[in-house]
């Protein structure tokens, strides 16, 4: 069986293959559709973010990427992201 960080690469390494497209989708608990820069995947508090979700709803794919935090929380994230305004961006 593959451990969690050989999934949760594999998972970045195909996202980032469709980097053409520029963009991917995730959700929030709520529901909510955020369209994220593929770049994004790269930044730190992101791959967290996408670790989070692997603990919580696993990693079988049974529908859109969900993130298991709040609506206001991920606005917040992206925000300071597209500012350039915590490292690693």
């Amino acid at each position: 069986m593959k451990s969690s960080s050989k999934i949760l690469s594999e998972i970045i390494q195909k996202w980032i293959t469709m980097k053409k497209k520029g963009h991917f989708a995730v959700y929030t608990k709520e529901g909510k559709r955020f369209v994220v820069p593929i770049d994004y995947l790269n930044h730190p508090i992101f791959k967290v973010l996408l670790e989070m979700a692997e603990e919580e709803f696993g990693t079988a794919a049974h529908g859109p990427l969900q993130v298991p935090c709040e609506e206001e929380f991920l606005e917040y994230i992206f925000t300071l992201l597209s500012k350039k305004s915590i490292p690693g961006t």
